[in-house]
């Protein structure tokens, strides 16, 4: 086994780090390996490549559930957060249509010239 495939199935082991990404970041280990870090070093790395690497799957898609249950629920809560909104929107329509029924009148006379 390589030392590159060593490195890959370690970083998916401890750090959940899929190969894919991991392929990546090869060459930047390497450099950093010539160096003979410490171990802490090490670990202070790989630890801030595993957040980058899980900031970054923050932003993809949510994962779909696997069960039904699952996929009931989050449907579910797909709909709440549609109702928050739409009440959200409703609740600044209401506001300003009390801030305008609570307005000073202005004159109804218009002066034609």
């Amino acid at each position: 086994m390589t030392a590159a495939r060593k490195w890959m199935q370690e970083l998916e082991k401890r750090y959940g780090i899929r190969p894919e990404f991991a392929g990546h970041l090869l060459p930047l280990l390497e450099h950093v390996a010539a160096r003979q870090p410490s171990v802490e070093e090490w670990e202070r790395l790989l630890n801030g490549v595993a957040a980058a690497y899980r900031a970054g799957r923050s932003g993809e898609q949510r994962k779909q559930p696997e069960n039904e249950l699952g996929i009931l629920v989050s449907q579910f809560n797909d709909e709440l957060r549609k109702v928050d909104e739409s009440l959200k929107v409703l609740s600044v329509y209401l506001e300003r249509l009390r801030e305008r029924a609570n307005a000073p009148q202005a004159p109804t006379e218009r002066v034609l010239h």
